[in-house]
């Protein structure tokens, strides 16, 4: 707000004395002495108390000197003595909305509306407070609505053209941001608004044009400069691309800073994340976002990428600061070693940003001579899936089931639960359950130390939401790596990983920085009392047709690769009457899973998406699919687990990394090592002899069905019996003085709870 917008404007009840010194009160606000301006208005309020307009100028002061708060009170006097003050109310509105108090500011905004009816201004005021409130759908009411009263509102057609990209209607929001640039050709805001949406769209030589033309019109607008980084980074013009973020820097840090904290979308990585300003890491992370819809088409780029810089961290290692680039990237056919070297760039990230005391938070609270209390050993295991999450399906049984005589086991909730009663039974499960999302770095660190934890198990690896710079900061004495990410952390801060001797080799130890606790049969545990729906669900409902093999794959849709699609449909052109059954994960996938169909002579139709379901009926309606097809590079985990459970068989084939061997090792658990391929070949004819086979395919239904209560798999006590005897060995190893080492856990008896 500046004095020079209500200096003019209706002076209010004050009397003939007062107004010459309001006059110069906004007069100096004008100027920018917003202190001095202040003083009088004071003074004029002290001495004409019904003075409103001496409080609207009193918070216009103390606006300029960025007292936000007590610039609302003023405001707020204001308005109590003239309520039909407008500009006082916009004023409050705009002041709340600066204080994240969007519902109070849009409680004023429709009062305003309903003062002026028709006001093109006010609908689109209330329009932002409901996209800042996430209600988008009723912000973009209100957009449409100013625009049905004024179709030339620029303010309208400017934030209704940024709101349609961010709902993903991307052609909609191209189509209003070029009539706007057509209308508003000297306008910077119009040009950036056009080249964002063209950069959503991968129209990236074109985004990078119009960025050029919002910067002719604004040479130093830092969003602008870092939206051209942008367009540069994808098209590979990496030294282009730093010097226009080093541009923005200059120009605004913050500014530049506030751009990466909310731009991720804009090349497709979803608005949680925080991008970062290495232009490769930029471009190999929206490559690697489009695996997720299976658009394949710059795969090889990605791949090529992805191996060039492994190389070059394993030659000179550095900082990766996108994590996402090595998780989504275990689905890529790259080597333990590549993997290794980008894992260790994240771990130097992680451990950059862990900026603690010179001793470990666990030694600091125990008195700097890492003195433990006496008793039990107290397990800590650290998510951010504690809420409906497939993971979380896994952790409440074993979290549930530690042997509580020797055991206190401390859950800790990195990620905002979701009161579902999954969550629940997870806070159940725990002696002790911290909800402490909202704790920074160090804040977690010394809130696991304060509850002197002997072993922290970490239960995400580089996942969405985790947090490795916790781990980096050491708050436990022992950190060990348990299920979430299928890899290395490549990090000195995790001691051990527990693994299982198939899915991990003694011989590709050496990929690891982690030692391996090795579990018999399988490192991975499943819920034995998940719920199968009871209804059964027919062929006809879910989409499937009534005869005919349905294959089934249910993995998630970035494990979905050209190699194992091709065996896929090889099959399908071999079977006549077969389908694929998959599950849907939105218009872009099918669109483009049903074009590499195509192009591999298979109908599009005889590829079936199954909605998303309820976990107990998802489960249920397995029993219409005859045979589960693993994916080659990431393999089914959770999924190929829930499969056998509801009966299905999971054919799988083995690589060489632990990704690509889990399911191998969950199939083989089961009791079902025939379906365990031998190379891909082998895969592709094992799954046409059993497609063509029905009663060799139903013995294995059969048998199946008759391990669940028996094989280790299903075996939940035994498994969290064997995890407990690891942790065991790990503490006495420790308490002994020894560093970890690599181990093999003596196999259990056969128990089910």
């Amino acid at each position: 707000m500046s004095g020079r917008e209500y200096a003019s404007k209706k002076q209010g009840m004050e009397n003939n004395t007062t107004i010459p010194e309001l006059e110069r009160a906004a007069v100096l606000l004008q100027s920018g002495r917003g202190a001095e301006a202040e003083a009088i208005a004071l003074r004029v309020a002290a001495s004409d108390p019904a003075s409103a307009r001496a409080w609207f100028l009193t918070g216009v002061a103390r606006h300029q000197q960025e007292r936000p708060e007590t610039a609302l009170a003023a405001m707020e006097r204001a308005l109590s003595l003239d309520p039909a003050m407008d500009d006082a109310r916009q004023a409050c509105a705009t002041l709340l909305l600066g204080l994240k108090r969007p519902r109070a500011a849009l409680v004023q905004i429709e009062e305003l509306s309903r003062r002026r009816p028709g006001d093109v201004k006010a609908a689109v005021d209330a329009a932002i407070v409901l996209e800042e409130l996430g209600d988008l759908p009723a912000a973009l009411a209100g957009y449409d609505e100013a625009l049905r009263r004024d179709q030339r509102d620029f303010r309208a057609r400017l934030n209704r053209g940024a709101l349609l990209a961010r709902l993903g209607r991307l052609d909609e929001a191209l189509r209003d941001d070029q009539a706007l640039v057509r209308s508003h050709i000297g306008s910077a805001a119009a040009h950036y608004n056009l080249a964002d949406v063209l950069l959503r769209l991968d129209r990236y030589a074109e985004a990078l044009i119009v960025a050029d033309r919002a910067l002719r019109l604004a040479p130093a607008d830092a969003n602008v400069l870092m939206l051209r980084g942008l367009a540069l980074a994808m098209l590979g013009r990496d030294t282009e691309s730093g010097e226009s973020f080093s541009r923005a820097r200059t120009a605004d840090a913050a500014g530049a800073r506030r751009f990466l904290d909310s731009a991720a979308s804009v090349v497709g990585l979803g608005e949680a994340r925080t991008l970062t300003e290495d232009p490769r890491q930029i471009r190999l992370a929206r490559l690697l976002e489009r695996q997720k819809s299976c658009d394949w088409a710059e795969r090889d780029r990605l791949v090529q990428g992805m191996r060039q810089l492994a190389t070059e961290l394993q030659h000179a290692p550095g900082q990766l600061d996108e994590m996402g680039l090595y998780f989504t990237s275990l689905s890529l056919p790259l080597a333990a070693a590549e993997q290794q070297a980008l894992a260790q760039g994240i771990a130097m990230a992680a451990s950059a940003r862990a900026v603690g005391n010179p001793l470990s938070p666990h030694d600091i609270w125990r008195g700097g001579e890492g003195k433990r209390r006496p008793g039990k050993i107290r397990l800590g295991f650290l998510s951010p899936d504690f809420r409906e999450h497939p993971a979380a399906q896994l952790h409440w049984r074993q979290l549930a089931g530690h042997d509580r005589g020797t055991f206190e086991v401390f859950g800790y909730s990195i990620h905002r639960g979701d009161g579902s009663e999954l969550r629940m039974r997870i806070e159940e499960a725990c002696d002790a359950f911290r909800e402490v999302s909202a704790l920074n770095a160090q804040e977690l660190a010394a809130r696991i130390a304060l509850d002197d934890i002997d072993i922290l198990v970490d239960l995400a690896g580089y996942t969405d939401f985790s947090r490795p710079e916790v781990l980096a900061l050491r708050p436990a004495p022992l950190q060990v790596s348990y299920l979430g990410m299928p890899a290395t952390m490549g990090s000195r801060f995790i001691d051990y990983r527990i693994t299982d001797a198939f899915t991990t080799s003694p011989e590709e130890a050496v990929r690891w920085t982690e030692k391996l606790a090795y579990l018999p049969d399988t490192f991975f545990i499943y819920n034995d009392r998940e719920m199968i729906a009871e209804a059964t669900t027919g062929r006809k409902k879910c989409g499937l047709p009534e005869s005919g093999l349905v294959f089934c794959c249910f993995n998630s849709s970035y494990k979905i690769e050209p190699e194992a699609f091709d065996v896929w449909m090889r099959l399908l052109h071999r079977i006549p009457d077969s389908v694929l059954w998959l599950v849907d994960s939105g218009e872009p996938l099918r669109n483009n899973l049903q074009r590499e169909a195509a192009a591999r002579g298979i109908r599009p139709a005889r590829l079936v998406f199954a909605p998303r379901l309820p976990r107990a009926e998802h489960l249920a309606r397995h029993a219409c699919a005859d045979l589960f097809l693993d994916a080659f590079h990431c393999n089914a985990h959770t999924t190929a687990a829930d499969a056998l459970w509801a009966g299905l068989p999971v054919l799988t084939c083995p690589g060489r990394t632990m990704a690509s061997r889990i399911g191998a090792s969950i199939v083989r658990a089961a009791g079902l090592p025939e379906l365990v391929a031998t190379d891909r070949a082998a895969y592709g004819e094992t799954a046409f002899r059993l497609a063509t086979q029905p009663d060799e395919l139903a013995t294995l239904r059969t048998r199946l069905a008759r391990n669940r209560s028996t094989c280790s798999l299903f075996d939940t006590a035994r498994r969290v019996r064997e995890l407990d005897r690891a942790f065991q060995m790990m503490w006495e190893r420790h308490a002994a003085g020894l560093p970890p080492a690599s181990f093999a856990v003596p196999r259990s008896e056969a128990a089910q709870a």
